[in-house]
């Protein structure tokens, strides 16, 4: 019998519920960036692997060789190590995945497929006799759901057990699918000439030709899907309606341990704790950001259009004119080159001398500044469900986002604001400032305290990532 495999001290068996997740972005770490669903995935990973009884193992790319497979020194996880930044679905440059080409795509799905065959194999054979994995994990409904079925055609043909298959609705996929079916449809009316295309991706017929999404109770198809909002369902439904609407479970992310109220934290000492620098277009423009502001506003996200980076920066110009020096803005995220060039100049354009640009943050640093902020803003046009406003409300901080999309199932006034929906920049950035204008006045931290902590409380990842298990066994039966 071979050893068996041990994750976090803990022994496996034949006993275990073994879970298999395949991810799309690498999990967080100070070299390298991510996403919120690759945050979520490792954490849900981490709480699956501490429960009785149950045993998670985790694929997912990464583009840095500091995560060679012999370095990780944990049975539990394997990497795809790629030669180049893990490209990102919903990439502003409006091509597919990130703007790569049809054969990058073709030697991604085609190297995973084989690293997540033999690692299953590896996985069983480490096993007692006759342990199998009972759940396969997708996250995002594009790459790895090809790469699921793909997995399970291989794995029947060989005599292997094929395990039910999650596909996890995380939004930015979803969000290029539609720009794809839309532009389709503007080509077949002869409004938008081919050549004009900017979403050439093909995934939705890809997954379409595959039947991934019929026939919910054959094996090898997508058994279940978690999704992150009620609006999340019905995206995905419209994009697959061939879909078993009652083989959805409602899958709301969970915020990690690190984010916790500090009632007592001093601006000040937290930001000379943090060392935060201004990451300027030029070295001349990167310098140290000034530690004695009275009040804070924090934006965390993607640099992609729908989460409105822009209307922040608007609103600050208003919100700047109001209190002067005394308020710090921070801007912090992946800075994507064109991109981050475009809001920096919007930004010197309008005038703000103290809205500064900080780069990605560990979760730890994030939850620190959130706990000291004022407010937190997250304007994202239709945010799928909104994790970084839950994580903020978990420190007792108010947060303002946009009324669409998932905060809409957890946001009351009792805990912040939603700005009314506008196609018009400048009257939603208006609109975004007068809102945190009036926080910051009626000391909306300290009135909303408690509330934003009770509100957060049932979103915990232990908590969901339990009740998640428990929801896809009874659902599987």
């Amino acid at each position: 019998m071979n050893e068996e495999p041990k994750v976090k001290g803990k022994t496996h068996s034949s006993k275990n519920y073994v879970i298999f997740q395949l991810g799309s972005y690498p999990w967080q770490s100070p070299e390298e960036a991510t996403s919120g669903s690759g945050i979520l995935h490792e954490a849900q990973h981490e709480v699956f692997n501490t429960m009785d009884g149950v045993a998670s193992y985790s694929i997912f790319p990464s583009g840095f060789a500091r995560q060679k497979n012999k370095d990780l020194n944990r049975n539990d996880v394997r990497i795809y190590e790629m030669d180049s930044e893990v490209p990102e679905y919903s990439h502003p440059d409006g091509h597919r995945w990130g703007g790569v080409s049809d054969d990058y795509v073709n030697k991604f799905i085609s190297d995973n497929v084989k690293l997540v065959y033999e690692y299953m194999l590896e996985i069983e054979n480490n096993f007692e006799a006759g342990s199998e994995i009972q759940l396969f994990v997708a996250h995002h409904i594009c790459i790895n759901s090809i790469i699921a079925k793909k997995v399970m055609e291989k794995r029947a043909e060989n005599g292997y057990s094929v395990p039910p298959i999650v596909i996890f609705l995380h939004g930015t996929a979803m969000i290029m699918m539609e720009n794809e079916l839309r532009e389709t449809s503007l080509i077949s009316s002869g409004q938008l000439e081919p050549s004009n295309r900017k979403w050439p991706s093909s995934f939705h017929k890809q997954l379409t030709d595959l039947k991934v999404f019929e026939d919910c109770n054959k094996p090898g198809n997508a058994n279940l899907a978690y999704a992150i909002s009620e609006e999340n369902m019905d995206v995905f439904s419209n994009l697959f309606p061939q879909f078993d609407k009652k083989k959805f479970i409602l899958a709301n992310p969970g915020f990690n341990n690190c984010f916790i109220p500090r009632p007592h934290v001093k601006l000040e000492d937290v930001l000379k704790e943090a060392k935060l620098k201004h990451l300027g277009l030029t070295k001349e423009n990167t310098f140290a950001i000034r530690t004695d502001y009275k009040h804070m506003i924090v934006f965390v996200g993607q640099f992609v259009g729908w989460k409105r980076i822009d209307a922040v920066l608007r609103a600050a110009s208003i919100w700047e004119e109001e209190f002067g020096d005394e308020l710090l803005t921070l801007i912090i995220g992946k800075q994507k080159k064109e991109y981050n060039i475009e809001l920096q100049n919007l930004n010197d354009s309008l005038g703000n001398k103290n809205t500064f640009f900080v780069g990605p943050l560990m979760q730890p640093e994030l939850a620190k500044l959130f706990a000291a902020a004022s407010v937190c803003t997250f304007p994202s046009k239709a945010e799928p469900f909104g994790m970084v406003l839950i994580e903020a409300l978990a420190c007792g901080v108010p947060v303002i986002g946009a009324d669409s999309g998932g905060p809409r199932d957890f946001m009351t006034e009792e805990v912040g604001y939603l700005v009314p929906e506008s196609d018009d920049i400048h009257i939603f950035s208006k609109n975004l400032a007068d809102a945190v204008i009036k926080a910051i006045k009626e000391d909306w931290k300290t009135k909303m305290h408690e509330k934003c902590i009770e509100v957060a409380a049932p979103f915990s990842n232990l908590l969901k990532t339990k009740k998640l298990l428990s929801d896809t066994q009874n659902l599987l039966g």
